[in-house]
């Protein structure tokens, strides 16, 4: 993996992170607020038909009380007031599943003690038709199941979405319960008068009712803000409760009742009275119904603003995420475009600059290290302390190259020196030996002679040796072209066994004065090599002939040979000759073969090594037209400058 993979691979795992997160967490809150939406809608389902119930069973836990007491028009009303309850009994049983919807882990238990509760129902209206129930039980039982409403609406208040929207539907519960007060002393006072008779207990009981009816309207007259607030004044403001409150003072007032004792005066009339306690009995149903409208309001407010907010997070977190992906790919792309510079920078360096530094050292130029070196500016970060610490390489490097230059050059001055002492010594031990061979008679002594001045000639070609391979000419010099005759009899004269050298057809031309002294150094050379690794008894045969781009001389050996990797790396030295110092270090024991290529490319001679005839190396050197010119007859060598001095 690349680094620009790596650092976005790091980057999006953390994006990716966070969008599952938010996007988690959006889900959530759009869940909690479909949540929230579903509960106000089967809230409000419910709503309707539990008024409907708690106003039938109302109606007739009274007409069942009053059935009770001996009234005869309350029968044909009782039938009415149970065919109501029926009804609504059914829709609120209807609604169970979605009661059970608002509490799925706690309503289970609840819902199905309602529903044996309102299994009774049918017992219980036959004791009343019978006559044979007491009134206290059917009292009970009925109050029992308007419970039942009153306990769902507090469950509704538990499992509602947030605590604002349950306290705000608890404050409704209180407005029910004050009308099933007020209900239950109204049923109590009415059997009283009906009877004519209200025991102390019946009288305590009924200022029990009482008191919890007015208690829990007081307190919702603490709880209720705003709209609310004002209709709980206008109910409690109405004629309607001004008449309720003077007969329950009445009746309180009053005291125990018995058929002995006179009633008294009344500010109502019995159906007065009721009919007063049904009007603020339905206000406060009414204010109980407005006041979880209400919640339910909320409820769908919350649910809209939270699945809003929802989305709105999410997006918000998705576009982070996307957001700081980008960002990750800008600086990820400037990081890996920085380091992409650094690469050039550092490529162009190594390829181009210290190349071509290493060439003006080897030419002999004079290089200042701390003006070579490199100059990266990458920052002070991480990669530009990459950066510095490759300026600083390259300045080792280059002080090591420069510091090797110098001591190459010292060196080779002191090399070239020792090469052109020795020359000029040879020369004067060439020029004694020529005067004692003109001035000797005896024969033998003369070719001890000639010995000794083929030994001194061979020690000059190794000065020459030297001088080459130090990067200079050689001290001979020609003013004329010579025969190419002359120039491989000079070539045989300077080899050490040139008695076994054989010379071929040669053609008529002439080569060039300024290439004389070096082609017969390497025609010699290749001579010397020929005879050197090849039988003593073997010839070395030598011949030339005019091809189309000069002259081709062969200098063919019976000698060892050489293998085909062989042959290929020493044609490959003479094609491209390395520097001197590579070619020293590699231990090559043929320097000759060096010498021969430093010649052939000062004159773009081509030297090629191919396996003879006979097994051994032939040696075919190409002298370009450039350097060859026809000529009608040979000449003998002549115009042979002295040897140049050696330089202070």
């Amino acid at each position: 993996m690349s680094v620009r993979t790596r650092l976005l691979s790091i980057v999006l795992s953390s994006s990716v992170v966070l969008l599952a997160t938010g996007g988690g967490a959006a889900v959530y809150l759009v869940d909690s607020a479909r949540e929230s939406t579903e509960w106000a809608d089967l809230a409000t389902s419910t709503t309707a038909p539990a008024i409907l119930m708690v106003s039938a069973f109302q109606e007739e836990r009274r007409l069942s009380l009053l059935r009770l007491a001996g009234d005869p028009p309350s029968t044909p009303a009782l039938v009415t007031a149970r065919q109501r309850s029926d009804e609504a009994l059914a829709a609120v049983i209807a609604k169970g599943d979605a009661a059970r919807a608002l509490n799925p882990d706690g309503s289970r238990e609840d819902i199905e003690g309602y529903n044996k509760l309102f299994a009774m129902v049918p017992t219980v209206r036959g004791g009343v038709d019978t006559l044979q129930i007491p009134p206290g039980e059917v009292f009970t039982f009925f109050t029992q199941v308007i419970g039942t409403i009153v306990a769902a609406s507090m469950l509704a208040a538990r499992v509602a979405p947030t605590a604002k929207i349950g306290i705000e539907l608890g404050y409704a519960v209180e407005q029910l319960r004050a009308a099933e007060a007020l209900s239950q002393a109204d049923t109590l006072g009415s059997v009283a008068l009906t009877n004519g008779r209200m025991s102390a207990d019946e009288l305590l009981d009924f200022g029990r009712r009482v008191g919890e009816f007015r208690g829990e309207v007081a307190y919702s007259a603490t709880i209720l803000k705003g709209t609310r607030r004002a209709q709980l004044d206008a109910v409690t403001a109405s004629q309607d409760w001004q008449q309720v409150v003077s007969m329950q003072d009445a009746l309180l007032e009053r005291g125990p009742v018995t058929n002995d004792r006179a009633d008294g005066s009344l500010p109502l009339s019995l159906s007065g009275w009721q009919d007063a306690s049904r009007h603020v009995n339905l206000a406060l149903q009414k204010l109980w119904q407005d006041q979880s409208a209400d919640a339910h309001v909320i409820a769908r407010q919350q649910g809209e603003t939270d699945r809003r907010n929802a989305l709105l997070g999410g997006a918000v977190v998705a576009l982070f995420a996307v957001g700081a992906f980008l960002i990750a790919l800008f600086l990820a792309n400037r990081f890996i475009a920085r380091m992409r510079r650094l690469r050039h920078d550092t490529l162009e360096l190594a390829d181009e600059r210290m190349p071509d530094l290493m060439r003006r050292l080897a030419a002999g130029e004079q290089v200042e290290a701390k003006q070579e070196s490199s100059r990266l500016d990458f920052g002070s970060d991480e990669l530009g302390q990459v950066a510095a610490a490759f300026n600083r390489a390259h300045l080792a490097a280059v002080s090591a190259a420069v510091a090797e230059a110098q001591t190459r050059a010292g060196i080779n001055t002191v090399f070239l020196n020792i090469a052109h002492r020795s020359q000029v010594v040879v020369h004067r031990q060439l020029a004694l030996l020529d005067r004692a061979e003109r001035d000797e008679g005896n024969a033998d002594q003369l070719e001890l002679l000639f010995q000794l001045d083929h030994l001194a000639t061979r020690t000059r070609r190794n000065a020459e040796n030297l001088i080459i391979l130090g990067g200079e000419q050689p001290g001979r010099r020609w003013r004329n072209p010579v025969a190419l005759l002359e120039l491989v009899r000079g070539a045989i004269a300077e080899s050490m066994d040139y008695t076994r050298i054989q010379t071929k057809q040669m053609p008529e031309v002439r080569i060039a004065s300024h290439a004389v002294a070096d082609v017969i150094h390497l025609l010699a050379e290749l001579m010397d090599n020929a005879t050197a690794f090849s039988p003593p008894e073997a010839q070395v045969i030598v011949s030339g002939v005019v091809v189309g781009r000069g002259v081709a001389v062969e200098v063919i050996d019976q000698g060892l040979g050489m293998s085909e990797a062989e042959l290929a790396e020493r044609n490959a030295v003479l094609a491209d000759p390395p520097e001197f110092s590579v070619a020293a270090l590699s231990g090559s024991s043929r320097l000759g073969l060096f010498v021969v290529a430093k010649l052939a490319s000062r004159h773009n001679i081509s030297v090629r090594l191919a396996e003879s005839v006979y097994g051994g190396v032939r040696a075919v050197v190409l002298i370009p037209s450039a350097l060859a010119e026809a000529a009608d007859q040979s000449s003998p060598i002549s115009g042979q400058f002295p040897a140049v001095s050696p330089r202070a």
